[in-house]
């Protein structure tokens, strides 16, 4: 009787030191420096924006662009930005719960994507020892977090310093390449696209029931509006597809997973 309780007594410790270590790394995640950190990131990144924004009004007046195309242009773009805008948000909220609110918002709101920022913090955990982010969100080590920011913003810094040397380049090549036809360059690059999906797609197909169930909805949803989109003439639903695609497929996984 004795041992029963002991045992009982050492499992409710265990269990409240665990939840005690996982309050202090979410408030790491959340913490006021973290924000402020990102605030300031995301304010100098605004800087840079209004910076440009400023000239490129500048040259379209030195251009004689009339305020009326101006003040056009400028109001589609905001209309064009927020339904894909949507899908950062999805992103956002699906990591929030593994790494906080600052740090996903400031890689989503940078440069990134849900699928490179999960595969990198994932692969990060790993590289540290953890089985997955789950695990590592169980464990509560904190040391890991500078580890996990480290390997998601710099892996992502090859195209950029990519793009510094050799846009110019590329650009320019792309251009002429588009001028006439070339067989080589349509083949390109679709080895080049069945190239990632042959990466990414079996891996999430096999994970499990809920994920292939998932990505042949997602799949049929791109194929279906997409098909609308050039069977009736629906120019602004092309633009969305990938958007309307994350929600509806996030939807299904949230049903799926209270079923299955």
């Amino acid at each position: 009787m004795a041992h029963m309780i002991s045992n009982k007594s050492t499992s409710e410790v265990q269990k409240i030191r665990s939840e005690v270590i996982i309050m202090t790394l979410m408030e790491v995640m959340n913490g006021p420096l973290l924000y402020g950190l990102v605030i300031a990131g995301l304010l100098i990144i605004f800087g840079i924006a209004l910076f440009f924004f400023r000239r490129a009004k500048k040259r379209a007046d030195e251009l004689g662009i009339s305020k009326e195309q101006i003040s056009s242009i400028i109001k589609s773009s905001i209309v064009f930005t927020i339904v894909p805008s949507i899908s950062i948000i999805i992103g956002l909220i699906t990591l929030t719960p593994l790494l906080g609110v600052p740090w996903p918002w400031f890689r989503l709101s940078v440069v990134g994507a849900l699928g490179y920022e999960l595969m990198a913090a994932d692969l990060a955990v790993k590289g540290a020892g953890f089985q997955d982010l789950a695990a590592f969100n169980t464990s509560g080590d904190i040391s890991v977090i500078g580890t996990i920011m480290l390997v998601m913003s710099i892996s992502i810094m090859a195209g950029m310093v990519f793009n510094v040397f050799f846009l110019k380049k590329v650009h320019t090549g792309v251009l002429k390449a588009g001028e006439k036809e070339n067989p080589f360059v349509d083949l390109a690059l679709s080895v080049l696209t069945v190239g990632i999906m042959s990466v990414f797609v079996p891996v999430q197909f096999l994970t499990s029931n809920i994920h292939a169930i998932v990505l042949l909805i997602s799949a049929a949803t791109t194929f279906i509006l997409t098909k609308t989109s050039q069977k009736y003439g629906v120019k602004w639903m092309g633009d969305y597809v990938m958007s309307f695609a994350l929600i509806i497929g996030m939807v299904f996984s949230v049903i799926l997973t209270k079923v299955l």
